[in-house]
């Protein structure tokens, strides 16, 4: 069975400008902040995989130096209505057809962030494949190993996956 598999990533701050930071990666690894990156955090998305996607994607940012993230079931919200608008209006993008960008869609919900960023795919089946693709990725890559995002939610329906992330 042939998979299909299709990703994008989008981030910007608060004035809308594109960022590329550049930084070391660094190797750190200890059972405090380990145990800090238990997918089982009050609040958590309740389906296993994004469970799971969110276990894998903070022990991946721990190795590279970063803090794991805080999950934001606000922000999770807005990720996965647009997962759900996605499937429903058959499109797949990160501005949705009505010309809202995810940052209009956290405005929109009242979410306040000083740097935000998105990444979406879909036709991964799984936490670990998704977020093996998106390692691939160097866009993807930089969302999830930029450590002055703070705080995501993951929206999850059926193989649609956006990953959205903020800093208040």
């Amino acid at each position: 069975m042939l998979n299909t598999a299709i990703s994008s990533t989008v981030d910007r701050d608060r004035h809308g400008s594109t960022s590329r930071l550049t930084r070391s990666l660094v190797l750190v690894l200890s059972l405090a902040v380990a145990s800090a990156c238990d997918a089982s955090i009050v609040g958590l998305d309740d389906n296993p995989d994004v469970a799971a996607f969110v276990q894998l994607m903070n022990e991946h940012r721990v190795e590279v130096g970063c803090q794991p993230l805080e999950w934001n079931g606000s922000v999770a919200d807005v990720a996965r209505a647009h997962s759900q608008d996605m499937i429903d209006r058959d499109f797949f993008a990160h501005d949705n057809p009505d010309g809202k960008s995810p940052f209009q869609r956290l405005q929109d919900a009242e979410i306040g962030y000083s740097r935000a960023a998105e990444n979406i795919a879909f036709g991964y089946p799984t936490a670990e494949a998704v977020l093996q693709a998106w390692l691939n990725s160097s866009g993807h890559r930089r969302n999830i190993e930029n450590c002055s995002l703070t705080q995501h939610g993951v929206g999850l329906v059926g193989t649609h996956w956006t990953h959205l992330f903020v800093t208040p």
